[in-house]
């Protein structure tokens, strides 16, 4: 069975270690990146990544700006936003991870997001 490949994408650090780790138990490979600019310079470099899971809240380019650049640059590759404010109405991200959260909750929404078309 194939291991999904992920992209941790959060500027605090105890946040991408528990993702990283909880990931990685559940049997996907997972990196790291603290910042947009470094997450991009990352797919850049490794076509594999399946998901990029992205905090909005980030100094330099936001979650969204990322995802935005994902879409253009990596348009196969699937997002999912954790955010631990209320997203405004003027956002359209359907796919999106509240803060603070359960593991269970964050192995279904990444679940859902690869066998999403």
């Amino acid at each position: 069975m194939k291991k999904h490949k992920i992209l941790v994408v959060d500027d605090e650090e105890g946040m991408r270690y528990m993702c990283k780790s909880a990931l990685e138990r559940a049997g996907y490979r997972v990196s790291v990146s603290q910042n947009a600019q470094e997450a991009l310079e990352l797919l850049d470099k490794d076509e594999d990544y399946e998901l990029v899971l992205t905090d909005l809240s980030m100094p330099g380019h936001n979650g969204l700006e990322l995802i935005r650049e994902i879409k253009k640059k990596h348009p196969r590759c699937k997002t999912l936003l954790m955010t631990g404010t209320l997203l405004g109405s003027n956002i359209n991200i359907r796919n999106y991870l509240h803060k603070p959260f359960r593991l269970t909750k964050l192995f279904l929404k990444i679940k859902q997001s690869l066998s999403s078309p």
